[in-house]
């Protein structure tokens, strides 16, 4: 597996968009101008200009946004106009002016965002090939597939004492490259029903990570989730330095009305009795040789939320909070791709080239700098797909075959703990 999110970001710099020449014309954002390699993807065919991947995209300047006003609070994520510019709010604010107030608002460029993603989704797209045509035989295994920390669920009377403290679970994951914890269902037992946040955070960042969001309907039992976005614990990522620990939490204070937490009945300094669950027994010995779960409380933590001092939690192993977690443990490639980014940089680069001039041609409005003419349909498709009824095979689509051969990657060097064997990294051959 690999994560799909954390490539996107740590790949997607391998090659850049240059500007236009003519910047009284339009710019781009000047992140998607930095290229690590120093190659653009406009030198991989002479198609690929700003200017033509406008024509194609939608038409962000018949957007109008409403003007900031001063007396408006806005929230993360809105959108204004402010000085004949476009701004994203970055955080809530109530009176602070996008055009000088950089934390709070960040400038918006529609197009440049959509390229963003464009781009972002070929990446993707090129190693989902590169995985599928390369490891079907080597695929990363799965350790524990989808199972509960323990069985059942507390019972009603066995209460959370309520309280002004932040609780939940530290969980702290193998020190071994390659491997993740997914969580792929949250179980949440409350006296009440009602909506409570969870917030996912890791020791290595002062800010929440991801929060996940709780709408609960029964009162006193045990209540399943499967989270809207995929919750990834790796060992070390994108969000995540190497080492530490990953805290899912919530505050006892932002429960609904008086609802408590009711607790399950269980010692989590050690292993399940063997005779009480033989399934919770089988699945302890597979995830507690790759995570620790420590359950711990934190009172006065600051609001909003940010990462506490560590040595202040108070662990107890004789409750949960509430809370079980489903898991998959697998093992993933996304550290050992980003470290071997370089290898990747040719079936990148052409997938980008590939699926854009494939949305030239079936755009039927798309037409060349200068709107001289319009660009055929089919004169695209030969420069994707070469002429079909020759006998020597061309075009951008068979150099990306070519690309996707001519690089291998030996998983054997992804970790101790998922494929054990020597290591012999990246290797490459000609076609």
């Amino acid at each position: 597996m690999y994560r799909a999110n954390d490539l996107k970001t740590e790949l997607l710099n391998l090659w850049g968009w240059r500007q236009n020449y003519n910047t009284s014309d339009f710019t781009i954002s000047e992140s998607l101008a930095v290229s690590s390699t120093g190659q653009y993807y406009q030198e991989i065919h002479p198609l690929l200009t700003l200017h033509n991947i406008k024509a194609v995209a939608p038409e962000f300047e018949a957007i109008v946004y409403d003007a900031w006003a001063a007396g408006v609070q806005y929230r993360t994520g809105d959108r204004v106009a402010a000085g004949g510019k476009d701004y994203r709010a970055k955080s809530d604010s109530l009176g602070l002016s996008p055009e000088t107030n950089p934390t709070e608002w960040e400038r918006f460029d529609a197009f440049s965002l959509w390229l963003e993603e464009k781009t972002q989704g070929s990446i993707v797209k090129a190693i989902r090939s590169f995985w599928d045509t390369k490891m079907a035989d080597k695929t990363a295994k799965n350790i524990l597939q989808s199972k509960p920390l323990f069985d059942g669920a507390g019972r009603i009377g066995d209460l959370v004492p309520a309280g002004a403290n932040l609780v939940g679970f530290e969980i702290t994951p193998i020190r071994a490259k390659g491997v993740t914890t997914k969580i792929d269902r949250i179980g949440a037992q409350f006296t009440q029903a009602g909506e409570m946040t969870l917030y996912l955070m890791h020791s290595s960042r002062d800010a929440v990570l991801q929060t996940v969001t709780l709408t609960r309907t029964r009162e006193g039992g045990m209540e399943w989730f499967t989270p809207q976005e995929d919750i990834f614990l790796p060992y070390m990522g994108a969000d995540s330095d190497a080492g530490g620990s990953w805290y899912l939490v919530y505050n006892q204070n932002e429960l609904p009305g008086t609802s408590q937490a009711v607790s399950k009945d269980k010692d989590w300094s050690r292993g399940p009795c063997g005779s009480c669950s033989r399934s919770e027994r089988v699945n302890w010995s597979v995830w507690s040789k790759y995570l620790e779960i420590h359950p711990f409380k934190v009172s006065g933590v600051s609001d909003p939320l940010t990462m506490w001092d560590v040595a202040d939690n108070l662990y107890d192993y004789n409750t949960n909070y509430g809370l079980n977690l489903q898991l998959t443990i697998q093992c993933d490639v996304t550290d050992l791709i980003v470290e071997q980014r370089l290898a990747f940089q040719n079936i990148i680069g052409l997938q980008v080239a590939v699926d854009m001039l494939r949305e030239f041609a079936y755009n039927p409005s798309f037409n060349v700098r200068r709107e001289t003419q319009n660009v055929s349909m089919q004169s695209i498709l030969y420069e994707l797909d070469g002429d079909s009824q020759g006998y020597k095979k061309s075009g951008l689509k068979y150099e990306l075959d070519k690309a996707l051969k001519a690089v291998s990657l030996d998983v054997t060097s992804l970790s101790r703990v998922c494929f054990p064997c020597d290591t012999r990294g990246v290797k490459y051959r000609t076609v």
